[in-house]
């Protein structure tokens, strides 16, 4: 019999869908195929169209929220070159966290620790409407420290001032190591690539059942078997020491990938209220 950790359902979140250059996403095309492909080269002008996810872990001793999805205003609020690369295409009022956390009877101050793969516009924007019940704001040292660095510098990129400003003297909680068990069966791991301080969590149900949310450190299935990423691949070294680290751990039993962006996610795993044990 599997020995319980706590962890009774988790829920995956839908926060729309964003869109954006493959490039961004996969390695250059023309890597891959054969000169004079011409029909293989014109592919890498295709926009694709990505999920925004994230996921609601039910523990006997709380609930912990796997990121918060995109700003609901956006188009609004992005900065205008940001918007021009990576608009989001889908969004509507059923895919704001307060509506998403209802689907499971929620509101947003009965979650209990809020865990942010990174501090990216799709993953920190819906952060600040956890600030005034004072949830915890788990987030790796180095990702906050780069954000920031980055925005006091004027090199905005996908760190949006609007959700930065928003969290000023939010109840953050910045960690510091490349492991952390934040609750029986549930864990932090640190892997660095995508962002200086880009972790996964990996939760274990009662069920025995393992399931590892890579954030961004993965976007595409296809990066398991080519083992590199596109332009949004910042160390190429820690990529791919977290790719053969996620690699080890999902030859354990029982243990799953949900890799956050993937484009066919839908209908590998269902959407909440459905659930995961």
């Amino acid at each position: 019999m599997p020995q319980e950790t706590g962890v009774k359902r988790v829920y995956l979140l839908d926060y729309g869908v964003l869109a954006g250059e493959p490039g961004w996403f996969i390695p250059n095309p023309l890597l891959y195929v054969e000169m004079g492909d011409v029909r293989r080269i014109a592919e890498k002008h295709k926009w694709i169209e990505i999920p925004v996810t994230g996921a609601l872990v039910e523990h006997r001793d709380g609930y912990v929220l796997f990121d918060t999805g995109s700003h609901p205003e956006a188009s609004k609020v992005w900065t205008q070159a940001t918007w021009q690369v990576f608009p989001m295409v889908k969004f509507s009022d059923e895919n704001r966290v307060e509506n998403q956390l209802k689907l499971v009877g929620l509101k947003p101050e009965d979650v209990t620790f809020i865990v942010l793969s990174h501090m990216h516009l799709d993953h920190l924007g819906q952060a600040y409407v956890f600030k005034d019940a004072k949830t915890p704001l788990i987030v790796h040292k180095k990702e906050i420290q780069n954000a920031l660095y980055f925005y006091w510098l004027n090199r905005i990129g996908a760190y949006q001032p609007v959700d930065l400003e928003a969290l000023k003297g939010a109840n953050w909680y910045p960690i510091d190591v490349t492991h952390f068990e934040l609750l029986p069966g549930v864990e932090i791991i640190w892997v660095g690539a995508h962002t200086p301080g880009s972790i996964m969590l990996r939760v274990t149900t009662n069920e025995g059942n393992s399931y590892i949310f890579t954030g961004d450190f993965t976007h595409l299935p296809q990066e398991l078997e080519v083992e590199n990423k596109g332009w949004l691949l910042a160390d190429l070294d820690e990529y791919i020491s977290g790719m053969k680290l996620l690699k080890l751990m999902l030859r354990r039993p029982r243990t799953n990938v949900v890799i956050s962006h993937d484009p066919d996610l839908w209908s590998k795993y269902p959407k909440a209220p459905k659930f995961l044990v």
